[in-house]
C-alpha cells in the first residue's frame, strides 16, 4: 500500500507533516491548519493521509479539469462512473461527454453491480482455465508467423544473391569474350611484339645472308651447318613475309568495331524490370477447413501445405482435398474401430502423434481392409514421412509390401516400418534391411537409433484424400 508522506501546504508550516488532504482545495493540511479549514469549508471532504492513494483518487473523476468533482453518477451506455461535469447539459471542452447518455446515480446501480460479482467470478474462472491453452495456441501461431517472416527474408536474399552471381558471371564472360573476339578479328598481342621486332629481324637476316654469300666460296663449310644457316634464313624470310601480310590486312579492319548490345540507351526497360522485380503481398492461405478439427495439425499451415505438396507431386494430381474419417480420441482406440471407419475408402492419409511429440504418418492409394494380406503398390505412390524432420520416405523398390492389412492391427506401412497394434495407443516401428521404406537402422520416425522401437500414441487421425 502506498502512503502519502507530505508536508503542510501552508508556507509557514512547511516543516510540519500533513495528516489530512483536501481534494477540493488540492492542499495538504497539518493539525494546526485543520481546525481553521474545517470551520471555513465544512462541506469539503478531508482524507486522512494514512489511507491508500487509490482509495482517495477513486472517489474523484479522472477526466482532465474534473479532479475536484466526485464520481456520483453512472453512464449505462459506456459502463463508466461520471461526475457532474461529465453529464453537463452544455457540452464544452472537456465537459458534457455523457450529456446524451442514459445516466443514473451510483446508489441506483450499486445492488445490480454487486449481484453480478458471483457470475463474473465464475466467468473469470472459466476464462482462466482456458487461457493457458489459448495462450499456447496464440504463441504457436505468433512463432510460426515470425518463422515464416524470417524464412521469407532468407528466400529473397537467396534469389538476389543468385541474380547477382548470374550478373557477375555474365559480366566476366562478356569481358573475356571481348579479348577473344579482338584476337580473332584483329591480331594477338604477340603480333604487336613481332612488328616491333621486324626491322631488327630484317636487318640481322640481311647481314647474315650477305656474310654467308661472301664466304661460301672461300670457306669449306660443314654441310650440316650450311643447310642449317640456309633454312634459318629462309624461315626468317617467311616470317617477315607473313608479318608483312598481316600488316597489310590491318587496313581491312579499320572499319570494323566490337560492340556490346544492348547499348546503354537501350537498357531502360531492363533496368525498370530490375527495379520492380519482386512484390511482397499478403496472401490468405486457403487450407481445408477439416484440419481445424485436427488435434495434430490444427493451425499448422506449413506442415499441411508440405503434406499436400508431397501427395500432389507423388500422384501428379493437384487441388486435392481431405476428409477426416477417423480420430482416435473420438472414434475409438481399437483396431476394429479403425477398420469400421477406414476400410475401402480409397487413398488415405495417416497421421500419428506420439506422447514424445513425434509426428509422422503415411499416404497410400491402396484400400485398407480387415482381411489378412500384404499389398504391393506398383505405382510406387505409397510413402511415409516425418514432420519433425520434414522428410519423406519413398518405397525402396516396387516388389516390396506397401501396406499390410489385418483385423488385429491398425494401419501397417511396409514390413512394419510403422504400425499400430490392436490397441491403437500402442505402436511399433522398424528400420532394417527387410523394411520397405526405412532400411538404414535409424528410427527417424521416433527420433531414436536401432532397428525397432515401441511407441505410445497420443492421437491418431485418418483422412480420406479426394482428387478433384
Amino acid at each position: 500500500m502506498e502512503i502519502y508522506k507530505k508536508k503542510c501546504s501552508l508556507k509557514e508550516h512547511s516543516d510540519i507533516n500533513a495528516n489530512i488532504y483536501c481534494k477540493k482545495c488540492d492542499i495538504y493540511i497539518c493539525n494546526k491548519c485543520e481546525v481553521y479549514h474545517s470551520k471555513l469549508f465544512e462541506s469539503h471532504k478531508n482524507y486522512i493521509l494514512s489511507s491508500n492513494i487509490n482509495e482517495i483518487n477513486d472517489e474523484f473523476c479522472g477526466e482532465e479539469n474534473h479532479h475536484n468533482y466526485e464520481l456520483k453518477y453512472y453512464c449505462k451506455d459506456h459502463n463508466i462512473l461520471c461526475c457532474a461535469a461529465c453529464i453537463a447539459k452544455i457540452k464544452t471542452k472537456g465537459d458534457g461527454q455523457h450529456m446524451n447518455c442514459e445516466v443514473c446515480c451510483i446508489e441506483d446501480i450499486k445492488e445490480e453491480k454487486i449481484s453480478k460479482i458471483k457470475k463474473n467470478i465464475i466467468l473469470l474462472e472459466e476464462l482462466s482455465s482456458n487461457f493457458g491453452e489459448s495462450f499456447k495456441e496464440i504463441k504457436k501461431i505468433y512463432d510460426q508467423i515470425n518463422e515464416n517472416k524470417e524464412n521469407l527474408k532468407i528466400k529473397i536474399q537467396k534469389i538476389f544473391t543468385k541474380l547477382r552471381n548470374i550478373l557477375n558471371n555474365r559480366e566476366d564472360e562478356l569481358l573475356d569474350n571481348i579479348d577473344k573476339e579482338n584476337e580473332k578479328i584483329y591480331f594477338k598481342n604477340i603480333f604487336v611484339r613481332d612488328i616491333e621486332k621486324l626491322p631488327d629481324k630484317i636487318k640481322s637476316s640481311l647481314e647474315k645472308c650477305k656474310a654467308f654469300d661472301e664466304n661460301i666460296i672461300t670457306k669449306n663449310e660443314n654441310i650440316h651447318k650450311l643447310l642449317k644457316d640456309c633454312t634459318e634464313i629462309e624461315n626468317n624470310i617467311n616470317t617477315i613475309n607473313k608479318i608483312k601480310s598481316n600488316i597489310n590486312n590491318i587496313h581491312n579492319f579499320a572499319n570494323t568495331q566490337i560492340k556490346f548490345i544492348p547499348e546503354e540507351n537501350q537498357m531502360d526497360e531492363f533496368i525498370k524490370s530490375i527495379k520492380t522485380f519482386g512484390t511482397i503481398i499478403i496472401e490468405k492461405i486457403e487450407i481445408d477447413n477439416i484440419f481445424k478439427y485436427s488435434n495434430i495439425l490444427k493451425n499448422d499451415i506449413d506442415n499441411i501445405k508440405l503434406i499436400a505438396k508431397w501427395i500432389e507431386e507423388t500422384t501428379n494430381k493437384y487441388e486435392i482435398k481431405f476428409e477426416l474419417i477417423f480420430k482416435m480420441s473420438q472414434n475409438g482406440t481399437k483396431s476394429e474401430d479403425f477398420h469400421k471407419y477406414c476400410d475401402n475408402q480409397g487413398p488415405t492419409l495417416i497421421l500419428v502423434k506420439t506422447t514424445t511429440n513425434r509426428i509422422f504418418g503415411g499416404y497410400t492409394p491402396l484400400n485398407w481392409q480387415r482381411k489378412e494380406g500384404s499389398f504391393k503398390d506398383l505405382s510406387l505412390q505409397t510413402f511415409i514421412f516425418s514432420l519433425n524432420l520434414k522428410k519423406k520416405y519413398n518405397m525402396i523398390k516396387s516388389n516390396v509390401d506397401a501396406i499390410v492389412c489385418s483385423y488385429y492391427n491398425g494401419p501397417n506401412f511396409g514390413a512394419s516400418d510403422f504400425r499400430l497394434t490392436q490397441n491403437l495407443k500402442n505402436g511399433l516401428t522398424y528400420a532394417n534391411e527387410g523394411c520397405s521404406f526405412l532400411s538404414n537402422k535409424n528410427l527417424e520416425l521416433t527420433g531414436t537409433k536401432g532397428d525397432h522401437e515401441n511407441f505410445v500414441t497420443e492421437e491418431f487421425e485418418v483422412y480420406k484424400v479426394i482428387n478433384n
